[in-house]
């Protein structure tokens, strides 16, 4: 658990250039935030234009745990940002946050991987990203193989301490890595946090809404039906 009482929150937006439309409205709240996309072709691993972070890799859907790892080591890493305590990293789609969040969440000192979705259990659909990723990538029609724990939806958002995020940053040796083994940023963090005994933890009352909520609940909770019924036929 993370040893210090005072808690400074960053939140980042996970969004991409084709979403730039919503970066206006993502702006204007008035808490600690970036908003962060990828660029292959930048010359730097990493530019910081005022709340937009952009990344030296690609935007696209199977890029997104290459996204989450570069945003991570970036955050860590830039001088402005050397008091965060915690991160949010939530979606940029049908979003809300209230602009007193960081008062409203206390909870966060207490623990290193929070949040508010929670898929608890060992299964999950492993071609889930099925028809979102390009045709040339390898992810297009390649199955994820590896391991499922119980992870918060990322959709939905996690809370990590920096304690968590020096912990993400050292599992990995190079982008290839992160890329080649990894296509759903949510499980991967759950994957490397539990790997070191850090365990997800729910806040119930973490304020963060959506204008679909009770449909994104009630989507995971068929989900988790499918996921039942894939295990057992396999």
């Amino acid at each position: 658990m993370p040893e210090h009482l005072e808690k400074n929150l960053l939140v980042c937006f996970l969004s991409c250039k084709k979403n730039n439309h919503l970066w206006e409205r993502l702006s204007n709240y008035n808490f600690n935030k970036i908003i962060f996309c990828g660029d292959p072709d930048i010359n730097e691993p990493y530019i910081l234009n005022n709340n937009i972070l952009t990344l030296k890799c690609g935007d696209s859907y199977d890029y997104l745990p290459v996204k989450i790892y570069l945003m991570i080591k970036a955050v860590l890493e830039i001088p402005e940002f050397k008091n965060i305590t915690h991160i949010l990293k939530i979606d940029d789609w049908d979003t809300k946050i209230d602009n007193d969040i960081t008062k409203k969440i206390n909870e966060i000192n207490l623990y290193d991987y929070c949040g508010q979705q929670l898929h608890n259990h060992f299964i999950g659909m492993r071609n889930y990203h099925f028809n979102k990723c390009p045709e040339n990538s390898i992810w297009n029609d390649k199955k994820y193989e590896g391991d499922f724990v119980p992870w918060f939806d990322g959709g939905s958002g996690y809370i990590l301490s920096k304690c968590a995020m020096q912990i993400i940053e050292n599992e990995f040796k190079s982008i290839d890595e992160v890329y080649e083994n990894h296509i759903y940023e949510d499980v991967m963090i759950a994957l490397i946090l539990r790997k070191n005994g850090i365990y997800p933890k729910v806040i119930e009352k973490i304020i963060i809404a959506y204008n679909n909520f009770k449909n994104i609940k009630r989507k995971n909770i068929n989900e988790n039906k499918k996921f039942m019924l894939f295990n057992k036929l396999r």
